[in-house]
């Protein structure tokens, strides 16, 4: 393979490496576009929220046994909207997210890639959910694949904003703290649905279904904005 010769400068002098800018760490390999991974991720969250529905399968049975058959299909639509609804709600915040990150590494890529690892689970965790909806440690297992997939968004927004890494050096900080606060605010959710699930595993699925509330009312993005302000 020929010799690549680095760039040069208009003065016709090899072009060194920008030096990363004071107060910051240098990039383990540059810095890059997010613009792959923005699509990587919308990719990804269809083909997860896709695959749900799946495990929703039309009862092969006579006319006179559909209405039980169909009765038994309701756990399986109570998995299906709920998930659904909740991934919705991660893809909305990895997005948000790069309204602020304006360059990536290697680092981040790796953080995305255990991101989309852990909500690759969801349609299992979802699954064995519908199929057994009384069982704790079913409950648990959904509730664990829940809360890592927040966990995982956590990282990623707390390594490119540290010392303003990947992001403009003039982001607020009550920017900064809204969105590792919200970042945690579902994970929190899914702890709570677990210890609930050791009363009742079903009483758990309540807490799952109401964690988007907490995301969706205007009146409560207010509450969070006020408190990261407040930090």
């Amino acid at each position: 393979m020929d010799h690549i010769s680095p760039p040069e400068t208009p003065d016709g002098s090899p072009q060194t490496p920008t030096e990363a800018p004071q107060g910051r760490r240098p990039d383990p390999v540059g810095q890059m576009s997010t613009h792959r991974v923005e699509a990587l991720a919308d990719g990804v969250f269809a083909i997860i929220m896709t695959l749900l529905v799946f495990d929703i399968r039309v009862p092969e049975v006579p006319p006179d046994q559909l209405p039980a058959a169909l009765l038994e299909l309701v756990p399986n639509f109570e998995g299906y909207l709920i998930s659904f609804v909740l991934l919705g709600i991660y893809w909305i915040g990895h997005r948000n997210q790069f309204n602020f990150i304006r360059r990536a590494d290697q680092n981040l890529h790796w953080l995305n890639i255990l991101f989309f690892g852990l909500a690759g689970i969801v349609p299992f965790s979802t699954g064995l959910l519908a199929r057994y909806p009384a069982e704790l440690m079913v409950e648990a297992m959904y509730g664990v694949n829940l809360m890592s997939i927040g966990v995982a968004l956590f990282l990623h927004w707390s390594y490119a904003t540290r010392n303003y890494r990947l992001v403009d050096p003039d982001i607020p900080r009550a920017a900064i703290r809204l969105g590792r606060q919200r970042s945690l605010l579902a994970p929190a959710c899914y702890l709570v649905a677990i210890l609930v699930g050791l009363i009742n595993p079903r009483l758990s699925l309540v807490v799952y279904a109401l964690v988007p509330l907490l995301y969706i009312f205007p009146g409560l993005q207010h509450f969070w904005t006020h408190l990261a302000h407040r930090g």
